[in-house]
């Protein structure tokens, strides 16, 4: 869990699904990396989203540069791009 980087993302101008799903990665998020590799069903139940919403808030943060996504073993890790892990 990152406080720092929650923090960090509190501070980005987004509408409220993707500002919810950066600040749910950002929470997971080692803070030195950045890093997290949490579910889209772990990320649904935390965000209150369905998994296709979660899915579509991820691409929109991706395209904006603030989260970087790397398909691994059949999962993905998720780095988000705030501040230092940047």
């Amino acid at each position: 869990m990152s406080f720092h980087l929650v923090n960090l993302a509190w501070q980005k101008d987004l509408k409220h699904s993707p500002k919810i799903v950066l600040l749910a990665l950002a929470d997971f998020a080692v803070q030195s990396t950045g890093e997290c590799e949490p579910s889209i069903r772990v990320l649904s139940a935390k965000c209150g989203l369905s998994a296709s919403a979660v899915r579509a808030q991820i691409l929109h943060l991706e395209r904006a540069g603030l989260l970087d996504v790397f398909p691994v073993m059949g999962t993905n890790i998720y780095r988000v791009k705030l501040g230092a892990a940047a």
